[in-house]
């Protein structure tokens, strides 16, 4: 059986005010060609289909394409079996709208109570158990899952006697690592009792989660609660699985789970999976540009082979295979550029003109027009962040003396100063005292006077900042 494994689309989302649907469709499109060119069984998406609770309508409308072109695709003589489950970006009540009245071949697993049925696929003979979890939000979910393990059809062997009350009764740590493990014990509970009817059956979890040991990147929405958004990888060892389809980090990356000794283990099971991100369709960030720099930011997806067989004869998983594929998206290369401002609008821009790149000027004082010339060099200059590298180690570390300072004056070629580390220039300061003038002028109108010099009282800024610096100490 061979399944592939894709997570975090976003689609609707925008970068840097660039609106990427053009390429998220490129992406899709690409995807349901190799579906059929690989002859995939089944299609699992771990969460973040789009990139808002609610979408715009033209993601909608995008989506809605691609998943009828999907619902109603035949693989190896059978509908391929496609499995949707929400992140912490979907709605998960919008992206579940009519699950009820969609194809039997189309799933969508958005509810918790449902964490404990997988969706179980038959193809060849062979089946196939996917536990599909929905993003657990700590407070939102524990209500839930603590229902499910009052009610358990099963043990609890993940949670020792300082874990329950004299009733029995677990306690769900308010983290993502004590939902996921009450989870975990709902999928372990029941996978327990299907393999004890069919030893060979081969199962899956698709999560959407931050497991330890995973390098995110910058385009990733915070999920910590009290400060800890990660769940141990330890926690699926020895828990029967034979592989770990993640969503949530961007990075496509492989996690390695070890294996434990059966009696050290929470779950006790003999299988421990394999586990992969596969990544986020498109690159969401700058953090994620390849080096050297690559049209479509080396995204990929997970093809995935099991074998039934292969678990009892080898007394490991059901993964015989695993691959990964480019994402043929087009998007253009990130570029991070970091230099001098000669290299940045000389050699570097000949080689990256075209690109999209955030760029990073060392200098030593800030040029006249330094955006435009960037611009002018750069298509798609799209960060833009001045470093200032000269500073006199003697130069006061405030930017203005509040309690000597006389006027507007003092405190701007302070900032000079400070910003610089050398005193402000006759020109400089010709334009920073009419930047005075102006403002002051401002606030005579405002006040109903003439503008004159002797009627706005210079000092009075100057005075009043000087009382509220007093009063603060």
């Amino acid at each position: 059986m061979r399944v592939l494994h894709t997570s975090d689309w976003h689609i609707g989302r925008r970068f840097k005010g660039i609106d990427l649907l053009e390429w998220q469709r490129k992406a899709l499109e690409w995807l349901i060609g190799i579906i059929g060119s690989e002859q995939v069984d089944v299609l699992c998406v771990a969460g973040d289909v789009y990139d808002s609770p609610r979408p715009s309508t033209e993601a909608v409308r995008l989506f809605n394409g691609i998943f009828a072109t999907l619902g109603n695709m035949e693989v190896n003589g059978h509908p391929l079996e496609i499995i949707f489950t929400p992140g912490n970006h979907d709605s998960a009540d919008r992206l579940g709208t009519g699950a009820a009245l969609m194809r039997p071949n189309v799933h969508m697993r958005c509810d918790i109570e449902a964490i404990g049925e997988p969706v179980v696929v038959t193809v060849g003979g062979e089946k196939l158990a996917v536990y599909a979890l929905p993003y657990l939000d700590p407070d939102l979910s524990r209500p839930v899952l603590q229902g499910m393990l009052d009610g358990r059809d099963g043990p609890l062997c993940a949670y020792d006697e300082q874990e329950r009350d004299e009733d029995g009764h677990v306690h769900i740590a308010r983290s993502h690592e004590g939902v996921m493990k009450a989870a975990m014990q709902c999928v372990v509970n029941d996978l327990a009792k299907r393999r004890a009817e069919n030893p060979a059956l081969a199962a899956i979890l698709m999560a959407h989660a931050f497991v330890s040991g995973a390098q995110p990147s910058d385009s990733e929405r915070n999920i910590s609660v009290g400060g800890v958004d990660s769940v141990p990888a330890a926690l699926f060892a020895n828990s029967g699985l034979d592989y770990l389809a993640l969503g949530h980090l961007h990075r496509p990356q492989n996690l390695t789970i070890a294996q434990l000794d059966r009696s050290e283990s929470i779950f006790h099971e003999s299988r421990t999976p394999q586990a992969r991100y596969s990544g986020s369709l498109l690159a969401y960030s700058f953090s994620e540009a390849r080096t050297p720099p690559a049209v479509g930011n080396g995204k990929s997806v997970v093809l995935l082979d099991l074998d039934a067989a292969r678990a009892a004869e080898t007394g490991g998983n059901a993964v015989r295979a695993i691959r990964t594929l480019d994402v043929q998206s087009g998007e253009p290369a990130f570029v991070q550029i970091d230099g001098t401002l000669d290299e940045v609008l000389g050699p570097l821009a000949d080689e990256y003109g075209e690109d999209w790149v955030s760029i990073t000027i060392r200098l030593s004082e800030y040029p006249h027009g330094l955006y435009q010339r960037i611009d002018a060099k750069y298509a798609h200059a799209l960060e833009k962040n001045p470093v200032y590298t000269v500073r006199d180690a003697s130069a006061a570390r405030t930017m203005a003396d509040m309690r000597t300072a006389t006027d507007e004056m003092d405190v701007l070629t302070g900032f000079v100063r400070y910003s610089l580390g050398r005193e402000a220039r006759d020109d400089e300061r010709s334009v920073l005292a009419k930047a005075v003038e102006a403002v002051r002028s401002q606030g005579t109108e405002h006040a109903g006077g003439t503008g004159t010099r002797e009627q706005t009282k210079p000092a009075r800024g100057i005075a009043g900042m000087q009382q509220k610096e007093g009063r603060e100490r």
